[in-house]
């Protein structure tokens, strides 16, 4: 998922992406070779004069109320507040198979002829004075050169080279009288000795006088190597860094990211964030990171990261029939709208990483089928095959989480009750299809209760709701002096009061409840897209 925060005062950027298989034409006698190609194009604006003026022969016209460009045009055709100059780029890539070659560049799409292979290439020095900073994962608080803590201690100019020398003196300093301590000595003389002449020492030469003990030869950036952070937190010892945990690390590491992000007038990318952080952290770091950043681009797999972030400014990348596609939301319009892209916080962005969702109707539905799933040694669960469950609350809203998924690009199963036929359950079948990739549907006079109940050998019902009245007192004393069908009704109206299924099913032995598990099996493969529907089960 990638989450995007721009601002309309700062540089904007818009992206197109298009992989392609271009053919080279072969010439007589040649084989024809496929080669492949990606192409991304990025649209920068508010670039500021100094830049504006430097690219100026590149700038191009971009009518920000359409989003496109603007071709062609006349002078007295402009309007300031509808047009703005703006700079193309497009980053290029090519693989050769048969030569196992790949090249890639970024050039400029306005004085670039792709059909006769002319490209006007985007030189690194014009591309470094572009306002973009990459935040790359890294051990935090280290001096080595090309570290982010390194990076922002180089700002300090002159102070820092002035500290590193001191650093590197006083060093050396404290290792000068090592090579001259005795027991050093004596096996310096022994390891010398045979070779003073090869080596032109003088004999009256003391060995200890000529060798002396450096960090890493005396190289400061050696030295640096060598150091590594040391915190005392929770105890007076201070420990390594990386003995606080990697949690720790993590945070330390996106804070120096969040300082280098903060400066003024830049485009910062981020990818793959707040994969090592608690979710505590992952959620402050980026909320931080967003108000720091005139315009952040973050990749993450993390729903706290993205609760950072407006509904309409998340993302979602996905890979459907083979075609990868981008899908964001629509802001909702009216207060139905609001009331349900609650669920969009509470159960879809955690489920951003699976392929398919299965929607239910009922509220308990996810937690019996997910337990009758943990129960079924060797049989994968849903998770396997990249499948999250969700729950509504009836068939009203079970069809506005559906069309909410389905604009963030999630293969969508509604799974609906049938506890009571009519019409208002054939409007409810046919309203879901209009919604969600497939629908299924319990049989006829079933709720999820009752799915679970039906078929269950009667002594098995008996033994597990006994310990169940026993345990949460659901006052069904004289539940033995009912018949079997009378028993099940009794039954699924207690589970549905009491809210019990998940501890139901786990009491449960002997037979196991059939319809239910047909429910969930057919649910997965409806997601999986391996049937099609809609499906109606029957008892």
């Amino acid at each position: 998922m990638y989450l995007a925060a721009p601002d309309d005062s700062d540089p904007g950027a818009e992206v197109e992406a298009d992989t392609t298989d271009a053919e080279e034409e072969p010439a007589d006698g040649d084989t024809e070779i496929d080669i492949r190609s990606a192409e991304i194009e990025v649209v920068l604006s508010d670039l500021g004069e100094v830049l504006e003026q430097h690219f100026f022969r590149r700038l191009e016209l971009w009518d920000a109320e359409d989003d496109v460009l603007v071709e062609a045009s006349a002078a007295e055709d402009l309007d300031e507040e509808r047009h703005e100059l703006v700079l193309r780029l497009c980053y290029r890539l090519r693989w050769n198979p048969e030569e196992g070659v790949g090249e890639h560049w970024v050039d400029y799409p306005k004085t670039s002829d792709p059909d006769d292979e002319n490209y006007d290439r985007a030189r690194r020095p014009d591309r470094s004075m572009l306002p973009f900073i990459v935040l790359m994962p890294g051990h935090p608080l280290t001096l080595r050169p090309g570290s982010a803590f390194r990076e922002l201690l180089n700002l300090g100019g002159d102070d820092l080279a002035t500290a590193l020398q001191a650093l590197s003196s006083a060093v050396d300093s404290a290792t000068d009288g090592l090579s001259a301590t005795e027991a050093v000595s004596a096996v310096l003389d022994d390891v010398f000795e045979p070779v003073r002449g090869t080596l032109d020492i003088d004999a009256d030469t003391a060995i200890a006088d000529i060798v002396n003990f450096r960090a890493e030869g005396g190289s400061v950036a050696g030295l640096l190597r060598a150091l590594q952070p040391a915190l005392r937190l929770g105890s007076p010892e201070a420990l390594p860094l990386r003995r606080h945990g990697s949690t720790t690390s993590a945070v330390l590491a996106a804070a120096e990211a969040l300082v280098v992000a903060s400066q003024a007038g830049a485009v910062v990318v981020c990818d793959d964030f707040g994969d090592q952080l608690d979710a505590g952290a992952a959620e402050h770091l980026a909320r931080e990171l967003r108000t720091a950043c005139d315009q952040l681009w973050m990749s993450t797999r993390r729903p706290e990261a993205a609760r950072a972030f407006r509904p309409e400014e998340m993302v979602r990348l996905s890979l459907r029939t083979s075609e990868r596609t981008a899908h964001q939301m629509v802001p909702p319009s009216d207060k139905r709208e609001l009331g349900v892209v609650r669920q969009l916080h509470l159960q879809l962005l955690p489920a951003m990483s699976s392929r398919a969702i299965v929607v239910f109707e009922g509220r308990h539905d996810v937690a019996a089928l997910t337990a009758i799933s943990q129960r079924r040694a060797g049989k994968p669960s849903p998770a396997a095959y990249g499948v999250r469950f969700v729950e509504s609350e009836g068939h009203t809203e079970i069809v506005k989480i559906c069309r909410l998924a389905r604009q963030l690009g999630f293969r969508v199963i509604a799974g609906l009750d049938f506890d009571k036929p009519g019409q208002g359950a054939d409007i409810s079948f046919t309203d879901a299809q209009q919604v969600a990739d497939d629908v299924i549907r319990l049989p006829e006079r079933f709720a999820i209760e009752m799915a679970l109940v039906h078929g269950i050998p009667r002594q098995s019902l008996l033994d597990a709701f006994t310990e169940l009245d026993e345990q949460w007192q659901l006052g069904l004393a004289g539940m033995d002096q009912l018949n079997d069908r009378d028993l099940e009704k009794r039954l699924a109206k207690a589970l549905h009061k009491s809210g019990v299924h998940a501890q139901y099913v786990y009491l449960l032995s002997g037979k196991a409840p059939k319809v239910a598990i047909r429910f969930l099996d057919q649910a997965v493969e409806l997601a999986r897209g391996t049937v099609t529907g809609p499906v109606t089960l029957t008892a």
